[in-house]
């Protein structure tokens, strides 16, 4: 016997419901990423800023020329670690962007495939009503006849 159109809707229906849901686990992944590397990058930022802050205490109370330089030279290299979070961060939102837009396209391609498999069943479901209102009335009918 043929399947029912909304039967084999059935199927693409799964294949796009798995989609989304990869989609889904991408998309919460990506955002993972995205709030890890602001983390970072924030806790980056107060690292330095305390460092910097010690360091001008420390020139305050004086320093040598070589206690100076070194902790010029780290205070560059966490400079230089905060701007490379900024890029990695920067890559995790552009991502973010291209992953949020995947998602959407696989989003609305579910629902078209369920909405389409909504009309087939409703088209169905009229069409086996009308069936039974044949059957209803040609038994009405046989009754009228006989009862004559």
């Amino acid at each position: 016997m043929k399947k029912k159109r909304s039967q084999r809707l059935n199927v693409v229906l799964d294949l796009a419901r798995r989609k989304r849901e990869i989609a889904d686990r991408y998309m919460a992944e990506s955002r993972q990423r995205v709030v890890q590397g602001e983390q970072q990058k924030k806790q980056l930022e107060i690292y330095l800023q305390e460092y910097q802050e010690q360091f001008i205490l420390a020139g305050q109370a004086g320093l040598t020329a070589v206690a100076m330089q070194t902790h010029s030279f780290f205070i560059a290299k966490i400079q230089d670690a905060l701007l490379k979070q900024e890029e990695t961060l920067r890559q995790a939102r552009y991502q973010l962007e291209q992953v949020t837009e995947h998602w959407r396209q696989a989003y609305r391609h579910f629902q078209a495939i369920e909405k389409l498999q909504g009309k087939a069943l409703s088209a169905e479901q009229q069409l086996q009503d009308k069936r039974l209102q044949s059957e209803i009335d040609e038994r009405s009918q046989l009754q009228r006849t006989r009862g004559i």
